[in-house]
């Protein structure tokens, strides 16, 4: 076995129309976030995604970031989010000088934990001057920040009800989760029974996602107004055509007219991706799902996943070792993200609760190989050998 029999985690998968479309902003120079298809792609997200109104960014942390501006996010405040995350929502919210609070995910999907953010709400945060504060280190609770993780979403109406009761804005990081549903519902559908609930979506579409335009990002809003200054501080705040006149601190956040032309086509395949996404799900729930030392990927009834990083948890077992046999076998997988809390940078300011559920899961869960061009053949090799490893250990 060599080189040539790799079996990388995730990849992107291009073809369609993107030679064609970013072929013809090369070629009418129409490249950077000036052009046709930047409008184009956000109005393709406006169908896919549910949403009324879509800003394309460079980057869904980008996108996190004009979210927690328009939330009203400042200095010294605090955002609710899951312990267990990539890192890029912990850095949006030090950008705005705020801290993340850190709370456990369930046991049962993997998702944030409704109930012990209720908990931390009602029982270590009190109401007075007009907001929400933390009881404990005397800061507001200034937004709630459920990360959607692995493909799957968290419980949104939950979430959502906590956000009306405490006068919260909702803002979710869907940067894994494009294409899922909640309850039939898009992603970034409007919430029927919370209308009144403040909310931003932010997405990525970095180059190991269900979708990519190389690097990239989208923000969905819900009125016209967070629409139009969403734009306006990804443009660097820029008020006159011609002039360099700018009003406020501005970000050169928006996407590229070629990253744009590349996303058009991406979206053009979604359907087709998610359809192979959940068959790599279901075959490896097959291959794995009776082994003695494996919890395949759990998730809710009202969820529909996309599976985006297709992730097994490892009874008993330290996954470092096995992801190192694998790795000799040139399969490539990874662990689980190092919880925020466990981060030096972040540790000795943020507040966090218990997050037992994510420490242990960290510890034993393993991301395997799913790329949406995985096949058949190549998936087996993958559950046998990891099956292979666990028997032998």
């Amino acid at each position: 076995m060599d080189k040539e029999d790799f079996i990388p985690l995730s990849v992107p998968v291009l073809g369609g129309n993107a030679l064609p479309y970013v072929s013809e902003c090369v070629e009418t120079e129409w490249v950077s976030y000036v052009g046709g298809y930047v409008s184009r792609f956000e109005d393709d997200l406006a169908v896919c995604s549910g949403a009324p109104h879509v800003a394309a960014m460079n980057s869904g942390t980008s996108a996190l970031h004009i979210a927690l501006i328009l939330a009203g996010v400042g200095e010294d405040d605090e955002v609710v989010m899951p312990a267990i995350t990539f890192v890029s929502p912990a850095n949006a919210v030090r950008y705005c000088g705020a801290w993340p609070v850190f709370v456990d995910i369930s046991s049962d999907d993997w998702q944030l934990d409704v109930d012990e953010v209720e908990r931390f709400l009602e029982h270590n945060c009190e109401s007075r001057d007009g907001g929400l504060f933390n009881k404990i280190t005397g800061r507001r609770v200034a937004a709630l920040l459920p990360v959607h993780l692995l493909g799957g979403l968290a419980d949104v109406d939950r979430l959502a009800a906590l956000a009306q009761r405490y006068d919260l804005p909702l803002i979710e990081d869907a940067a894994e989760a494009l294409g899922a549903e909640y309850k039939g519902r898009k992603v970034a559908e409007p919430l029927p029974c919370y209308p009144d609930v403040r909310r931003f979506v932010a997405t990525s579409f970095n180059g190991n996602k269900i979708i990519t335009t190389g690097g990239g990002g989208a923000l969905f809003t819900y009125s016209e107004g967070d629409s139009t200054r969403a734009k306006h501080l990804s443009t660097t705040a820029k008020t006159d055509p011609v002039e360099f006149i700018h009003d406020e601190v501005g970000y050169n956040y928006r996407m590229t007219n070629m990253a744009a032309a590349l996303g058009c086509a991406q979206l053009e395949q979604l359907d087709e991706h998610i359809v192979r996404k959940r068959a790599i799900a279901r075959r490896y729930a097959e291959q794995l799902g009776n082994h003695s030392c494996i919890r395949i990927m759990p998730g809710s009834t009202d969820v529909k996943a996309t599976y985006w990083l297709y992730t097994v948890e490892l009874l008993g077992r330290e996954v470092m070792p096995v992801i190192e046999q694998l790795g000799k076998k040139w399969i490539q997988a990874r662990p689980l993200w190092k919880p925020m809390p466990q981060l030096t940078y972040l540790s000795k300011k943020c507040h966090t609760e218990e997050y037992a559920v994510g420490a242990a899961l960290q510890r034993c869960a393993i991301s395997l190989p799913c790329s949406v061009s995985l096949g058949e053949d190549a998936q087996q090799r993958v559950s046998d050998c990891l099956v292979r490893i666990l028997d032998h250990e």
